[in-house]
């Protein structure tokens, strides 16, 4: 059976997102008030999903995401390779290894997530259990300097 988005709020994000646009996927430690470390933008809308601890998981979360949306790459930290092996290889079972793309995790991850169309929280609490999704489909790779840096300096 195919699987739908049931929560209307993440079901509007995933239809509203287009191509080059990232979501952010937090586990439920992610700090985002602003009384956090990295406070989040308030440019970038939130969603929190949690309901219990560890529910649902942020391998719930990506998997129907994924299935749902158009998403053709995924973000993660150097530190969820090492600390978290187990759901870097969910994202590895969604995406050909050269639309993951690995990166800092302080500062360059939380700029990353600052320019997010949104964050979806989930209630997972293993340890950098989260991904930035680039929303797509199969077309010419987004440069990673675009992502990160958006086409500044490039002329029109």
């Amino acid at each position: 059976m195919k699987k739908r988005i049931l929560n209307a709020e993440l079901a509007t994000i995933v239809a509203k997102i287009r191509h080059g646009e990232m979501l952010f996927i937090a586990d439920a430690g992610s700090g985002t008030t602003n009384k956090s470390l990295y406070p989040l933008s308030e440019d970038v809308e939130y969603l929190d999903l949690g309901v219990v601890t560890g529910s649902p998981s942020f391998q719930d979360v990506i998997e129907t995401l994924v299935e749902c949306g158009d998403f053709e790459g995924a973000i993660v930290t150097e530190d969820m390779l090492q600390q978290n092996p187990q759901d870097y290889h969910v994202v590895e079972n969604l995406f050909d290894a050269k639309n993951i793309h690995v990166m800092h995790y302080i500062p360059e991850y939380y700029q990353m997530r600052d320019r997010c169309k949104a964050v979806v929280q989930t209630g997972d609490y293993s340890i950098h259990a989260q991904a930035i999704l680039i929303a797509g489909y199969p077309s010419a790779d987004i440069p990673m300097e675009w992502l990160k840096n958006g086409l500044k300096g490039e002329k029109s």
